[in-house]
């Protein structure tokens, strides 16, 4: 059942954001543009023209995750930026595990926007990027005029997963990720078979909760993942897929994986933003069988009390975690009714 918490918002006195974007083909298909941050230089889809959308993918996906969303979203009269994130695809990749940290993933986020003149926009992540599209919302509330999050909860002051799971001796994916080089190892040695188990691990439709099966604490992340039946998945079609594997091939998990790696530093960051509430409007999607909130049962009823103005919570039934590609018309649909009712950005006289 859809439910909606309101208050009455502020409205920035921001200059509008209704405008071609600069230096960028957005005809009828999109642009890659490259786009400095720090020092570093990301890479970013762009399409259409209008208010600023920004998508933020997870892992280890890419921007081409959002593939399904681009049109229709620019169709609608938005600008649609989907950079492939630090340390993914096309863009920079630090050295520095330290790099990864929520407000240096944020910062990246408002480089996108400066870049393309966007002096608000609107916040959209999936999985990590879930994570980036709420650290946005409350380092930049003044641009940020929306956060909508696919799979992940709003957690305030900490970003590392709570449930049994995690206090368990056995395996749990997010200790073995501290470990800088073994998954990458493990990884690296199959990427497209890597992929494909990880995708298919966590659907809609694999076994519920398999990716959490108990086992050794000494296992690797393949070892206790179900086994994806013979031919291509039924939302990622095998050139696809081998389009994610290419660019995982040329530049490696450590970046990826070390998004992982700072929990730690995320949660002390997360200390800056005051009582952490989330007064943007905002939404959120997520699949009936996603494993975030298997991790963290209690996420979704949490987050209504810390976000003033909740507009779409809703699960969608027996979807999965990668929920932009298993559902994509779900997500368009429901990503185009939040947009639309969003204040529209003032005009700066």
């Amino acid at each position: 059942m859809r439910r909606r918490y309101r208050t009455r918002l502020r409205r920035p006195d921001v200059a509008a954001d209704r405008h071609p974007v600069r230096g960028v083909n957005v005809d009828a298909t999109t642009s890659r543009i490259e786009v400095p941050s720090g020092d570093l230089t990301l890479s970013v889809q762009v399409a259409g023209t209008g208010p600023l959308v920004i998508l933020m993918h997870g892992w280890p996906e890419l921007g081409l995750s959002w593939r399904h969303q681009v049109a229709p979203l620019a169709a609608a009269g938005h600008t649609v930026a989907v950079p492939d994130m630090r340390g993914f695809g096309g863009s920079g990749k630090p050295a520095d595990v330290g790099a990864y940290d929520l407000d240096s993933l944020a910062d990246d986020m408002a480089a996108v926007a400066a870049h393309l003149g966007a002096r608000t926009w609107v916040a959209v992540g999936d999985d990590w990027g879930a994570f980036v599209a709420w650290r946005c919302a409350l380092r930049f509330p003044d641009a940020v005029r929306g956060v909508f999050s696919i799979g992940v909860p709003y957690i305030p002051s900490d970003t590392r997963p709570r449930s049994s799971a995690t206090d368990t001796e056995g395996f749990f994916y997010v200790r073995y990720f501290q470990e800088v080089g073994l998954a990458e190892a493990e990884l690296e040695a199959d990427v497209h078979g890597s992929l494909r188990h990880i995708f298919f691990a966590l659907s809609g439709g694999a076994p519920q909760d398999a990716w959490l099966t108990p086992r050794p604490a000494t296992s690797r992340l393949r070892e206790g993942l179900v086994e994806p039946p013979p031919g291509p998945l039924s939302f990622l079609p095998d050139d696809v897929l081998e389009r994610f594997a290419a660019a995982y091939r040329a530049g490696g998990f450590f970046g990826p994986v070390s998004w992982y790696r700072n929990g730690m530093a995320n949660a002390a960051q997360a200390a800056a933003y005051g009582d952490g509430r989330i007064r943007q409007p905002a939404g959120f999607l997520a699949g009936e069988r996603e494993i975030v909130l298997s991790i963290n049962p209690d996420g979704r009823q949490a987050q209504r009390a810390l976000i003033d103005d909740l507009r779409v919570d809703r699960i969608v039934p027996d979807a999965g975690h990668w929920l932009a590609q298993e559902r994509p018309a779900e997500v368009t649909a429901t990503l185009l009714e939040f947009l639309a009712e969003l204040p529209a950005p003032v005009v700066a006289r």
